[in-house]
């Protein structure tokens, strides 16, 4: 390294964005200070968890310098070689049809694990899209964006829809569909495409397996309460008749018995057992005693486990750190000069976004449960690359900020 590279790196790391790092060491910190907690009073392989989670952090934080260090728009540039070998591998998993924990997500690496091929390609897609969509060529030219939407994220999206791997996959559309609002989508679109899910919502609801289906339908249940009986003064005593028979079978199991979801039930008694200051660290119950399962409390339900032993407040700060984080990469898509920075940002924004409000309604019984974790917070090493890699393109946007691109 010449002492021309050394002063540029050095210019390079006094233009970070100093507060979006440490609310990520801080975020990182308190996953790990609760996936360890859960471990100890649990024991046996989850007390090992947060060793691992070390190790996860430690190797995404080499990510993180990689893709901070890179100029974006080089790596945009050369972002379709990720894409196609990411598909690539995504096609391998359907072909190789080794199903864990009923999909075929994951990839068996000697040596490390499983690795989630789907959520790596979450920053890839992301760059690879923004970087078509600022391509000069396609700015000046008659073609639609929405159709370079489908054709980039089209295939990826189908290959985690097969695997099945239902989560991952919905993440994929707001960040799509707010980069195709910033390009200029007219409202008549979104309004057509929101109207075409809308038809499509039977046949996604009938592909799904039973338990898929049973979780929305735990999730559907009250909110159509509340609509029945929204619409029912418009209605004749027999039709509004019909219609609440019509809900209280679609809500019952083949056995006449209503559904449910333990999962959801106990991570709601967690939640709202917490109180206001919560139970204490390492003095939580509904993970320690098996009510809320021990494989899910330290990766989906994090959220629950911090609600319980810090309550309300402890909590409170843990979404207020998140939304922090968020705002300060939409300030680096306001700071950015160039349009693939500001599409970059946004995008990072919305998925961390997605991940953050689905993950705590989740919780809350707010949302569905589809398995989406808590960023930099929830155990896994897959889901931990991949928000690095994220957290790491963000920050090289902000430290070129007004910069020239770099050869």
């Amino acid at each position: 390294m010449t002492s021309d590279d050394f002063k540029h790196n050095l210019l390079l790391f006094r233009r970070m964005d100093i507060l979006s790092l440490l609310l990520h060491v801080v975020l990182l910190g308190i996953g790990v200070l609760f996936i360890r907690g859960a471990g100890l009073e649990v024991g046996g392989v989850m007390s090992e968890m947060w060793q691992r989670q070390l190790l996860w952090i430690g190797a995404g934080t080499v990510i993180y310098l990689g893709c901070a260090l890179f100029d974006y728009r080089w790596l945009g540039r050369y972002a379709w070689m990720p894409y196609l070998g990411g598909l690539c591998i995504l096609v391998l998993l359907l072909l190789l049809n080794r199903s864990i924990n009923s999909s075929r997500s994951w990839l068996v690496v000697p040596g490390f694990g499983m690795l989630q091929p789907s959520e790596l390609m979450k920053p890839v897609v992301l760059l690879f899209m923004c970087w078509v969509y600022t391509h000069p060529t396609l700015r000046h030219s008659q073609i639609p964006p929405l159709l370079v939407l489908l054709a980039i994220l089209g295939p990826p999206l189908l290959l985690i829809l097969l695997q099945p791997d239902y989560g991952t996959a919905l993440v994929y559309m707001p960040f799509a569909f707010m980069l195709l609002f910033v390009n200029g989508l007219k409202w008549r679109h979104i309004m057509l495409s929101a109207l075409a899910a809308l038809l499509l919502l039977p046949i996604g609801f009938s592909s799904l397996r039973p338990h898929q289906q049973d979780r929305l339908k735990v999730f559907l249940e009250v909110p159509s309460h509340f609509a029945l009986a929204a619409v029912s003064p418009l209605l004749s005593n027999a039709r509004r008749e019909r219609l609440v028979e019509a809900q209280r079978t679609f809500f019952l199991k083949a056995d006449g018995k209503p559904f449910d979801n333990w999962n959801a039930q106990q991570s709601l008694l967690a939640v709202g057992s917490g109180g206001f200051m919560g139970k204490g660290y390492l003095k939580g119950t509904q993970y320690v005693l098996g009510y809320l399962p021990k494989t899910v409390a330290p990766t989906d339900f994090i959220f629950s486990v911090i609600a319980e032993e810090v309550g309300f407040v402890g909590s409170a700060c843990v979404v207020c750190l998140l939304i922090c984080l968020i705002l300060c990469i939409c300030r680096t898509a306001i700071l950015a000069t160039d349009e693939l920075g500001t599409f970059l940002a946004i995008g990072i924004a919305s998925i961390f976004a997605t991940h953050t409000f689905i993950n705590i309604g989740m919780t809350i019984q707010a949302a569905p449960i589809i398995g989406i974790p808590l960023p930099f917070v929830s155990y896994g090493g897959s889901f931990m690359f991949g928000s690095m890699m994220l957290a790491g393109l963000g920050q090289s946007v902000h430290m070129r900020r007004g910069l020239a691109e770099e050869t």
